[in-house]
């Protein structure tokens, strides 16, 4: 099963942004969590229409299961 991690922010026009890292390492830590969210609100890399990511409000691991329903064709 894979895992990410879903950081919720709130923006500047007051919405709210999930961003879902893949593939997290193990170990992590809420001091990590919020230096990352840290670090992705001083570069603000996104260009959205909710605004531009103001605070973390709240993360938490996720696991994502895949069930495919229609196969991709073969090449």
């Amino acid at each position: 099963m894979k895992e990410r991690i879903q950081l919720t922010f709130r923006t500047s026009k007051d919405a709210n942004r999930v961003v879902s890292v893949s593939d997290p390492r193990d170990g992590l830590n809420e001091a990590a969590v919020r230096t990352a969210a840290g670090l992705m609100i001083s570069a603000n890399p996104f260009d959205a229409e909710t605004g531009e990511l103001l605070s973390l409000t709240g993360a938490q691991r996720v696991q994502v299961s895949t069930q495919v329903i229609i196969a991709p064709a073969a090449a």
